[in-house]
């Protein structure tokens, strides 16, 4: 790849000769994407462009239809296929940037399409260069579509296609284009299946349907060399990141917020976790689908609890209770309105239309100017919201949900991206925050998400970091995993028992709302409606504190939180929480049985129960008490031993990857003298003296200045210490710099450990 882009790079002023805007230059990086893309078209190769996020694939792609169009002189047209939401985008960005294209874009009701088709086919000559369309008209109008000759295919948002035997992937391989390119900036979600997928849609004649179990078998091996892979895909995928090629584009940063049930919250998610007791005393596949639906819910509580029917109060008008009824609101709406405060345009997100209503809701109760974009907006009103937004300054909220709202919008206008809940799938979420922290963003980017502490919400939020740890192996390791890692839900029943009960035992400790949270210390302070990026210093006091206070709690990283895998198991008091909880559900079930009975002989009438328990005895209660402690315990001893598996395995893991890679730690130990070792009376007199020395040389010394010339202690190895993460990217600006302009070494070595931790 590096010979071809090395020898054919597009110039600016070549574009140009090509009718390209001369207001618009490519950046480097960009001309490199489009050369490599006319060196696949020139080979007959079709490829995967899969630059993150926001690095303007678009451009890349426009400047090679419009580098062909010029030079090649092809009477062919173009076929784009993406998402409906971005459609006038794209036509928008053809017009700005090669203007002289002639774009025919095939959208509209049934007889508007066929209107179109009709005038198409009566036609002696094309009048068009490049048809728009989208995934669904693909599937609704194969026969016309299917019955032009294209010269190119290009399919937006390509990861659609990660499954060779879905609908789309199938009808646009039957048909007859010889060069298919795809875009995306995840392209591996999962497993080595979906990346065959893709290489299987630009080029089936090399990796055949047939020959996708043996090559997911090779490369699956943890012997097989990670370089063949590579080698096999550089004619076949390009992918830059931001960090590679935007050393310019401002920072973006993200915290973790999190909030605690209000007393209503905490009364429904008792009611849904007992509101089927049965699911819980089975294992069988069965009981996957009805413990899926409960954590559904449990989702849904955690936001907001008038996502429930007959929750909310009459009359249904606005008003405080809106926003007093659940925490999470509470702690946006004082969010909110120090953003306002401080000029800030923000994006708000969220996977349910339903959260999106309620938010509507508030925003209109306290007058905040907004827009909004769900998969129920139609693609006209989607472009003319994403215009206003960006065009009006007085626009403040733009509220999208997060797979409709996530591809291919440009929403620089905004500076902050809040997340209301978070996608099982953390590529969606990634996506979404994009739709800021691109190309055009002049202002740094803060991503805020907000998380309901000791709820499933903290699982999520841990599988979804799982999944991006896998993302980034696939992509930059190549540790692919043979078959899909699901880690959305598991697959479980029992796991998802144990999910289920996360968190339970703080459902009895009344959460009080921390109505002293200090945005600004936490998100740090604005100035003309732009963040201030600073370096904040934090003291051990400070960080002790912002331990203690649950709204105060933020991350480095959008997924990395308190060094806690949420994921493994449920604590010892969560689940003798729940099992206090089904106690008390069975009792009132007895209680009203009881009373129902009572009735009945009365002759009242009877109500009917969709249950039918028998009313169990004093001694038959305490063995069902018994009976299920024992298998609490069972279950916790389980989970305790597949922990320890896991844990050894991981560490094996690691050993397997150290010596693959010939690596060994630089990790210095201090070994500090064990004052238990020797009893203090029977030491000699003069090793008092000899231990204060030795001590002394291993304290800790405190310096000014330089921190790359500190005091020198008169052992082998001198150590500077500061607070710093272990996730093995180097950092910039401090003692990451300082050292950087004495050596590289250390930032090899640093990232070189953090590749090689093995998780």
């Amino acid at each position: 790849m590096e010979e071809v882009l090395n020898s054919a790079i597009l110039t600016n002023e070549e574009l140009q000769k090509f009718n390209w805007n001369t207001e618009l230059n490519l950046r480097p990086y960009q001309l490199k994407g489009a050369s490599w893309l006319l060196s696949c078209y020139d080979a007959g190769r079709g490829c995967i462009l899969s630059d993150e996020m926001g690095l303007g694939k678009t451009c890349q792609v426009i400047a090679m239809l419009t580098v062909i169009k010029g030079k090649k002189n092809k009477n062919l047209p173009y076929l784009v296929v993406c998402p409906r939401s971005v459609l006038e985008n794209w036509k928008q960005e053809f017009q700005r940037f090669s203007p002289t294209l002639k774009i025919l874009t095939y959208v509209g009701n049934k007889e508007d399409r066929h209107k179109i088709a009709e005038e198409v086919k009566a036609a002696s000559n094309l009048s068009f260069d490049l048809l728009l369309t989208t995934y669904e008209l693909c599937l609704k109008d194969t026969t016309f579509l299917q019955s032009l000759a294209w010269d190119v295919l290009i399919v937006d948002e390509g990861h659609r296609l990660k499954n060779s035997e879905s609908l789309l992937h199938q009808t646009l391989q039957e048909w007859d284009i010889k060069v298919h390119i795809l875009l995306t900036g995840t392209p591996v979600q999962n497993n080595l299946q979906e990346l065959y997928s893709l290489l299987n849609f630009v080029d089936s004649s090399k990796f055949k349907l047939s020959g996708s179990e043996t090559f997911v078998e090779k490369f699956s091996s943890k012997t097989q060399d990670v370089k063949e892979l590579h080698q096999l895909l550089a004619p076949y995928l390009l992918r830059r990141t931001k960090d590679m090629v935007l050393p310019d584009l401002p920072e973006k940063s993200d915290f973790i917020l999190y909030h605690g049930l209000s007393s209503l919250q905490k009364k429904l998610y008792k009611a849904i976790l007992v509101k089927d007791i049965d699911v819980f005393e089975s294992t069988s596949k069965s009981s996957q689908t009805p413990l899926k639906n409960i954590l559904m819910q449990l989702r849904k509580c955690a936001v907001h609890p008038y996502l429930f029917d007959n929750v909310e109060p009459e009359p249904f008008v606005l008003g405080e209770h809106l926003v007093e009824s659940s925490y999470k609101l509470m702690l946006l709406d004082r969010l909110m309105a120090f953003l306002k405060a401080g000029g800030h345009k923000v994006l708000i997100f969220s996977q349910m239309t339903r959260v999106l209503d309620i938010l509507q809701d508030y925003l209109g109760y306290r007058d905040y100017s907004y827009e909004r974009l769900d998969g129920s907006v139609r693609g006209e009103e989607r472009f003319l919201a994403v215009q206003n937004f960006n065009a009006n300054e007085d626009t403040f909220a733009f509220l999208l949900s997060t797979k409709a709202g996530g591809q291919g919008l440009n929403l620089t206008a905004a500076d902050t991206v809040i997340f209301v809940d978070s996608d099982f799938n953390p590529q969606n979420d990634l996506q979404a925050a994009a739709r800021a922290h691109r190309i055009g963003q002049d202002r740094p980017v803060k991503v805020i998400r907000l998380i309901g502490r000791n709820t499933v919400e903290e699982i999520i939020l841990s599988r979804a970091e799982a999944k991006l740890k896998l993302t980034e192996k696939v992509i930059k390791n190549g540790a692919f995993a043979a078959k899909s890692e699901d880690t959305t839900l598991s697959h479980n029943a029992e796991e998802l028992q144990e999910i289920l009960k996360f968190g339970l035992d703080n459902l009895n400790i009344e959460d009080k709302y921390d109505e002293t949270i200090d945005f600004e210390a936490i998100l740090g302070h604005s100035h003309n409606g732009s963040w201030v990026v600073t370096v904040k210093k934090v003291s051990e006091a400070d960080d002790k504190k912002s331990e203690t206070k649950e709204s105060e709690t933020t991350a480095q990283s959008m997924y990395v939180f308190e060094g806690t895998d949420y994921s493994k198991v449920p604590s010892t008091a969560d689940i003798k929480a729940f099992e206090q909880l089904l106690l008390e559900a069975e009792k009132q079930i007895m209680e009203t049985e009881e009373e129902l009975g009572t009735k009945a002989r009365d002759g009242a009438p009877s109500v009917s129960r969709s249950r039918n328990k028998k009313v169990l005895t004093p001694e038959e209660q305490e063995e069902l008490r018994k009976k299920r402690q024992e298998q609490a315990e069972m279950m916790l001893q389980r989970a305790k031993e597949e922990l320890l598996k896991k844990e050894l395995a991981k560490i094996k893991k690691k050993e397997s990857l150290w010596q693959a890679n010939g690596y060994s730690s630089l990790n210095i130990e201090l070994k500090v003298p064990d004052d238990g070792d020797v009893n203090k009376d029977e030491r000699p007199d003069n090793e008092d003296d000899d231990e204060k020395e030795e001590n002394q040389r291993l304290s800790i010394h405190y310096v000014s200045g330089d921190v790359t010339d500190p005091v020198d202690t008169e052992t082998k190895d001198n150590i500077i210490v500061m607070c710093a993460d272990d996730s093995g990217k180097w950092g910039k600006g401090g003692l990451f710099s300082a050292l950087s302009a004495r050596s590289n070494q250390p930032k090899k070595e640093y990232e070189l450990a953090g590749e090689m931790k093995g998780q």
